[in-house]
């Protein structure tokens, strides 16, 4: 077993675990802008889960990283915030029909943990393309963690003010 192949399986598991619960927590939303978010970011983990399988087929075909593809180098930063801009996101969650509290927690738990991982990976890897790819993770799932939390913080500011008993 080479020095990061559990490391890239256990990641790729991860990101697929992500995808699997966005595109099915999805489903669970009635308003179609919280839907819709939560189906890009499904699609934002597979983006990570094939970026993870390039990475790993190559670490175990020639022993290196590829750091030079077009989905390492681009920032998601802008991708959620264009969206965001895009689609209102800010005015329509605020009007959601059912805001479900628990699953923005879950999601941004999950993310949390995810860069947690990454950014441990990043400190204890010598080889310093390893340290770039999973600082480059961590950063990425720290920004879908801090969307997450926002929401999940906004949301739980508009249950605390609702009134009480009716």
């Amino acid at each position: 077993m080479k020095k990061y192949e559990y490391i890239l399986r256990y990641a790729m598991q991860m990101e697929l675990d992500g995808y699997n619960f966005f595109k099915e927590k999805a489903e669970e939303f009635i308003d179609p802008t919280t839907k819709n978010l939560f189906l890009k970011l499904a699609d934002v983990e597979m983006d990570h889960y094939n970026l993870l399988k390039a990475q790993f087929e190559n670490y175990l075909e020639r022993d290196s990283f590829d750091l030079d593809t077009n989905l390492f180098n681009r920032d998601e930063d802008n991708i959620f915030k264009k969206r965001e801009k895009s689609e209102h996101i800010d005015d329509t969650l605020v009007e959601s029909n059912v805001p479900d509290i628990t699953i923005l927690r879950m999601a941004y738990l999950i993310e949390r943990d995810y860069a947690e991982f990454y950014r441990k990976a990043a400190e204890k890897a010598p080889d310093e393309d390893a340290k770039r790819l999973f600082e480059r993770l961590a950063k990425w799932e720290e920004g879908h963690e801090k969307l997450f939390k926002e929401e999940y913080d906004r949301k739980m500011e508009e249950y605390m003010n609702l009134p009480w008993g009716g």
